[in-house]
């Protein structure tokens, strides 16, 4: 990629995320990619969804990835945006911007360093802020057809809920939360293959404060840039702002580029 479109790219990411919102955890696993020379790389997905007569619902979100690599060091830009309407009221508007840096020390493991930025409008987040670092050690690895790989670190965090009549816990909280990940990939053939990502998260300072992100799909391939992904993911937060559900559960359909 040449450096023009790369900052290009980047302003893209920066403009879509300054006008969105996103999840509570964000699951950086299927947008690692795994880049096989040195250089820029990376994918974009797609994915609408609608409902018309009876009911009248439309959505969609995009996902963009960008990596650079050069021997052992890789560095990640991602960033995610979705947006829906019901009866034409506005009901989701989510996004984040990840920047990730990941030197592999040893074929088993690796060291990253990561900060994040993201907001979710329906679930009162104005905007969440990390900083963080970890260790991914790789469990399994058989070629390029199935993986397990565990992730260990913890990250700083600063978070700022929006003030709503009644409620009472709006303004900024700072707090240390660990990252704990398990990610698995099987591959069936050359056209098809699932992975699951698990994540953990506790409050270091109290254990009953967790969330969890379980988050599931399975890709086709269609031809060598494009394929068809179907993902499923399940959140849970025990202690939710006032008015928010502990659990949420979402489903999409959409096409993936990689170039």
């Amino acid at each position: 990629m040449r450096p023009r479109k790369t900052l290009k790219a980047l302003s893209i990411l920066l403009s879509a995320f300054l006008m969105s919102s996103a999840h509570a955890i964000v699951n950086i696993e299927e947008m690692r990619g795994k880049p096989q020379q040195d250089g820029w790389s990376g994918n974009v997905s797609v994915s609408v969804s609608g409902d018309s007569g009876n009911t009248d619902k439309t959505g969609a979100s995009t996902d963009v990835q960008l990596y650079w690599r050069r021997a052992h060091i890789t560095r990640l830009i991602a960033a995610s945006y979705s947006y829906g309407e019901n009866s034409r009221a506005r009901d989701t508007n989510k996004g984040f911007i990840h920047l990730r840096h990941i030197t592999q020390q040893t074929p088993g493991m690796a060291l990253e360093v990561f900060t994040q930025a993201t907001r979710n409008e329906f679930s009162r987040l104005s905007l969440r802020t990390l900083l963080g670092a970890g260790t991914r050690l790789t469990l399994h690895e058989k070629n390029t057809t199935d993986s397990a790989y565990l992730g260990l670190g913890a990250f700083y965090l600063s978070e700022t809920l929006e003030k709503r009549a009644g409620l009472s816990d709006d303004g900024t909280k700072k707090f240390w939360r660990a990252n704990l990940y398990l990610a698995l990939r099987y591959r069936f053939n050359d056209y098809t293959r699932i992975a699951s990502t698990t994540y953990y998260q506790p409050a270091l300072d109290n254990g009953d404060d967790y969330r969890i992100l379980e988050e599931g799909n399975l890709k086709v391939k269609l031809s060598d840039t494009l394929a068809l992904k179907l993902t499923i993911e399940i959140t849970h937060d025990s202690e939710p702002p006032q008015s928010i559900e502990n659990t949420d559960i979402s489903y999409k359909t959409g096409i993936e580029y990689q170039f």
